[in-house]
């Protein structure tokens, strides 16, 4: 119930070329991208896609498909989607020309400490250093998997002596006491830190602070800590969800693990994908392997120039040329 109806837009949009909405199962954007005084100037952006973590999300989706996109659609509409998961969605529901363009970082704010002498003796010196640390930033939820998570984090701890790891977010009370109570032996000897949370201008900080981010998240539209690992310069080992479909090519940039989790009676069975041998054979191979550790780190400088807003706008205005 959360779509709503704007009449008085309808009036603005005449006097515009080009109409960009969001999402294609909302009640306005399906308006526009089905009239056909506006279908031939809009363009769709659009970022969900079928979860099983996404249960009222699906229940509207199978509503809208079955009421509005059933009444009327427009399969040759411009969809440009925030991943490759979200084009593949859009594609199963009739739409014929999707093309994934991912999502822009605003680094304004960053740039001077990117780029400082300070910084860069920081990234010189990331794989000499004596103790290796690993990073999660997010929301502490079940679809980010924090146990399985803390799991990995405890065979690092055990089996490497100078593996650290920092753990930073905030979520739900019980379920972050649940997750700190597991790892509460490791915060009381220092192997473990945890910060609940951080503003945008602590990030060059935390990030110099980091080598390695972990990501095991089931589901996410796009996951802009990812995004933020690339820019500056942090290896992420992910699973293979909404952002890292788009901006992770395993092996060059980063790791990705592919899941094969299903829920079952609302809970999260794990498949082959969530298992904590091969997850920190890879987060140690990070450490061991200071070979494939630099050359993916040298790939994250190169990849850190097309995270901007003006690139994905291009690639927009290249879709828009081609139709």
């Amino acid at each position: 119930m959360k779509n709503g109806i704007f009449p008085g837009i309808r009036k603005l949009a005449k006097d515009y070329d080009l109409i960009q909405v969001h999402e294609y199962d909302q009640i306005t954007s399906w308006i526009y991208y089905t009239d056909k005084k506006f279908k031939d100037k809009v363009i769709i952006y659009h970022g969900p896609y079928y979860s099983e973590f996404n249960v009222r999300y699906n229940k509207k989706c199978k509503l809208f498909d079955n009421i509005f996109l059933k009444l009327k659609s427009n399969s040759e509409c411009l969809c440009v989607t925030k991943s490759n998961s979200a084009a593949d969605f859009l594609l199963s529901k009739g739409f014929k020309n999707v093309k994934p363009v991912g999502v822009g970082l605003d680094t304004s704010a960053w740039k001077e400490e990117l780029y400082s002498d300070k910084n860069k003796e920081a990234e010189n010196l990331c794989s000499k250093r004596e103790t290796f640390t690993y990073l999660y930033i997010g929301k502490l939820e079940p679809r980010r998997n924090i146990i399985f998570l803390l799991d990995v984090v405890e065979n690092l701890l055990r089996t490497n002596q100078n593996a650290q790891f920092l753990l930073i977010g905030d979520g739900d009370k019980a379920y972050k006491e649940k997750c700190l109570s597991k790892i509460q032996k490791w915060i009381e000897c220092e192997r473990v830190e945890y910060i609940s949370s951080v503003n945008q201008a602590e990030m060059p900080k935390i990030y110099s602070r980091v080598d390695c981010m972990l990501f095991p998240s089931v589901y996410e539209i796009f996951g802009m800590v990812l995004m933020e690992a690339i820019y500056f310069g942090v290896p992420v080992i992910t699973s293979n969800n909404g952002g890292a479909d788009t901006l992770i090519r395993d092996g060059e940039n980063g790791v990705v693990i592919n899941s094969n989790d299903v829920i079952h009676n609302g809970k999260l069975k794990h498949g082959d994908g969530y298992n904590i041998g091969q997850w920190t054979d890879a987060a140690n191979k990070m450490y061991i392997d200071t070979q494939f550790y630099d050359r993916v780190k040298a790939q994250l400088k190169i990849d850190r120039e097309l995270l901007s807003w003006d690139n994905v706008a291009n690639k927009i205005l290249g879709h828009l040329y081609e139709k």
